[in-house]
């Protein structure tokens, strides 16, 4: 989740200038105009569709999308008196080729608390920017960013999810707007905090507004994506679409599972990512999930911001953290070196100088020197490479010459590297004496997860390593190690030889050692008996009892749950077992519905890590432990 931050505000000042005559023509109805006769159409940008992958024009030649997203129009309807200005001046100045536009619902019918005139003079605002991106060979991006959870003219916020009025909404703004060649839909910003289910088909939810202006927590019918794409196909607009997938549009997994929209008689639908450095992941993980669904899914940068360079300030978007760049790694840079490597359209946040991450210092739309200069260097094509520091690095594609507006997007996947799950054995001599290791590793594609089990003078250390990947017979990851109160960064490079992974570990700016690690054959455990859990989830402790039979491949058993004080007890089903490898499924009931609840671990010794999805959306990290003989009940 990000916040928007609005530091201070201009006073309000009522935007007649440049839209009078489209009121006196009639050009602020409900419905809207079609685009004006008198528009400047040679400047026109053609209409886009999605082929596959990729972001084409009617000309079948691929665009990519490179631009900023300009706010106000959400929380104000006069737009500051600065809108169209700040619109114009992207375009010319900056060299944009898409403004993402955020409005709100109710201000566009007129229902906010300083409207009178049910909407008229904001929906002629925002004609006046479409008119001004549309002839200067702009896309604009309409974006619903702001409802209401039913209420009209009340709870004007950032919601979970979009509501009825949202329908209301999409049925006259792609109406006004049906089938011009400069704008794009973007369905509704940033749901959040319901399953995928519900974002796709709508339901019955509890909301979980912006803290900020949301106010207090609601319950209301949400509608679906699916519902607010066929009412803009409804109207006969065939205008390309965006959507957001869920945790505030950062996450593509029910996507990717199964739940793309139906859209046989449109122009198609991309998919959006909002990336900010606030989910605890590093940039790697974010470049691992982007290519993991550019492979499958046009996708979009819809949002962008964080604060880099030699002039980044503590406390602001992109400032590394102990989980997110303990490398030291500059996470905005990385992020924009990975946008331009990968070809991967996007749009920053914003060009408001008080809705942070800031791109400009004012309203003379200097650039912020912390993420604005970036952003117009990458524009004009002459923003430096950044290169990763050791243990941050990935393998990118070569850098392209082409300028940054011309480049074709790319469907490429990370390369997969060799299995190397299992138990791997290591003993080596270092400045602080003799180590054993085991290296405990799960392999999924070209990401890399387990734990280190660290011997020394009669001490066992356990560390879950971080930052895991295989890349053909390369292996890195990192091992964070605490000593005397402070965390060591512990940086391993290796090469897969057989049996054998070579490897070389760094151990921050102190030491590095050459060392072997060698595959243990070994027996899986057996994972028939009883194991016990507790977990924090977000409805509280939960208590397990895991029972499980093993017939070869075959896992039975029940799980006996204690939840909250409620106890459960279900047969498991769809178990299997291979190797290490365990997998069930647990269905119970609640409030009358059935949710199917999967897990997914893996055997290390007398410890199942298991990962543990809900309602094929919400996922949790837990471990269960062997109940011993003597202590099983």
């Amino acid at each position: 989740m990000k916040q928007k931050l609005r530091l201070r505000r201009s006073r309000p000042a009522l935007h007649f200038v440049g839209f009078v005559l489209a009121v006196a023509a009639g050009a602020v109805s409900a419905a809207g105009p079609e685009p004006a006769e008198a528009s400047d159409t040679a400047k026109m940008p053609l209409p886009l569709k999605v082929v596959g992958t990729r972001i084409l024009n009617s000309k079948d030649e691929p665009v990519l999308l490179r631009g900023v997203n300009a706010a106000c129009l959400e929380w104000t309807s006069d737009g500051e008196g600065h809108i169209v200005r700040s619109v114009k001046t992207a375009i010319r100045d900056w060299g944009v080729n898409v403004i993402r536009l955020p409005l709100a619902q109710d201000r566009w019918f007129g229902k906010a608390p300083e409207q009178k005139d049910e909407g008229v003079t904001y929906r002629a605002l925002v004609r006046e920017v479409v008119d001004a991106c549309a002839t200067q060979s702009c896309y604009i991006i309409l974006d619903l960013h702001w409802s209401d959870c039913g209420e009209w003219g009340t709870n004007i916020a950032q919601h979970s999810m979009p509501d009825q009025n949202s329908v209301t909404f999409w049925k006259d703004c792609a109406a006004a707007y049906k089938n011009h060649p400069a704008v794009i839909c973007d369905l509704y910003n940033e749901p959040h905090d319901v399953t995928w289910e519900v974002w796709l088909k709508g339901g019955t939810i509890t909301d979980r507004p912006n803290t900020r202006r949301g106010g207090p927590p609601r319950t209301f019918e949400a509608v679906g994506m699916q519902k607010l794409l066929d009412t803009v196909r409804g109207t006969g607009a065939k205008n390309l679409v965006i959507v957001g997938g869920l945790d505030w549009a950062y996450d593509f997994s029910g996507i990717l599972a199964g739940r793309q929209l139906s859209d046989p008689g449109g122009n198609g639908v991309l998919y959006a990512n909002h990336a900010y450095n606030n989910k605890g992941h590093s940039v790697e993980t974010w470049i691992a999930r982007m290519a993991e669904a550019a492979a499958e899914l046009p996708v979009i940068v819809a949002e962008y911001g964080g604060s880099g360079g030699p002039q980044r300030r503590t406390g602001r978007f992109g400032v590394p953290g102990s989980a997110s760049s303990p490398t030291g790694d500059d996470w905005l840079l990385h992020v924009m070196q990975a946008l331009q490597d990968h070809h991967w359209p996007w749009i920053a946040w914003d060009f408001h100088p008080a809705a942070g991450p800031t791109l400009i210092s004012g309203w003379d739309y200097t650039p912020t020197p912390d993420f604005g200069v970036f952003v117009k260097q990458a524009l004009a094509g002459t923003l430096p490479r950044y290169t990763p520091p050791v243990g941050a690095d990935i393998p990118t594609p070569a850098r392209q010459s082409s300028p940054a507006l011309s480049a074709r997007p790319s469907s490429a996947t990370p390369s997969v590297g060799n299995d190397i799950t299992g138990r791997w054995k290591a003993e080596f001599d270092t400045q602080v004496g003799h180590l054993k290791y085991t290296y405990e590793f799960k392999t999924d594609g070209d990401r890399l997860a387990g734990r280190t089990i660290r011997e020394r003078e009669g001490e066992t250390t356990e560390t879950d390593i971080k930052e895991g990947r295989v890349g053909g017979d390369v292996v890195s990851f990192v091992e964070m190690l605490k000593f005397q109160d402070r965390e060591i960064r512990i940086e391993y490079q290796g090469k897969v030889v057989g049996d054998e992974i070579r490897f070389t570990r760094k151990v921050g700016d102190f030491a590095t050692t050459e060392l072997v690690a060698r595959r243990e054959k070994a027996v899986a455990p057996p994972a028939a008996g009883k194991w016990q859990a507790e977990f924090d989830t977000q409805i509280g402790k939960q208590s397990y009892l895991y029972e499980f039979k093993v017939d070869g491949d075959k896992l039975t058993g029940r799980a006996i749950g204690d939840i909250a004080g409620t106890q459960s007890e279900t047969e498991i089903g769809q178990g299997k077992v291979n190797g290490a490898d365990i997998s069930f499924v647990e269905t119970v009931k609640f409030q009358g519905q059935e949710i199917s609840i999967n897990y997914k671990g893996t055997i290390m010794g007398d410890e199942i890590k298991f990962t543990r999805t809900l309602a094929g959306s919400i996922t949790e990290e837990m471990t269960a432990k062997r109940v011993k003989e003597a202590n099983a009940k």
